[in-house]
């Protein structure tokens, strides 16, 4: 999985650098961004900058996968992130099934967040299917 807690703390450095007002442009711009915008989102909905009855339904599972990989994140992955899911119980079920339906860019981590909520939470088949790609990079060739 990949540094999602540091590339957070690190748009909220730049974020905190630059002149006032720029910041919330610059977030704005990055929430269109395909690799970006789940940060972008976290950090507009953390600063009270979009609510989540301005963001799209798109938006908002990238918010609820990048709170989960960052979730995972810190709790160590692994026995941590197991423990930390089976807490939440049917909540993280319903959370985990609707992250792993979103368009969020990091894959792997998607995939990692699948492995470990079958374990913590015996999600099996259509609930724990593997991470989609985004449409339009199917690796698959059509026949005709």
């Amino acid at each position: 999985m990949t540094f999602r807690t540091c590339a957070q703390a690190m748009l909220d450095v730049l974020l905190a650098a630059l002149p006032d007002g720029e910041g919330e442009g610059l977030l704005r711009t990055l929430r269109r961004d395909a690799q970006l915008a789940p940060l972008a989102l976290n950090a507009l909905a953390h600063r009270e900058l979009l609510s989540p009855e301005d963001m799209t339904d798109a938006e908002s599972l990238l918010v609820l996968a990048e709170s989960l990989l960052q979730l995972v994140e810190l709790a160590g992955g692994g026995d941590g992130a197991e423990e930390t899911l089976r807490a939440q119980g049917s909540q993280a079920r319903d959370a985990v099934a609707a992250a792993l339906d979103s368009a969020h860019p990091d894959r792997a981590g998607l995939d990692e967040l699948r492995q470990l909520a079958a374990r913590a939470l015996g999600i099996h088949g259509a609930r724990a299917r593997k991470a989609r790609r985004p449409s339009g990079k199917s690796s698959r060739k059509r026949h005709r």
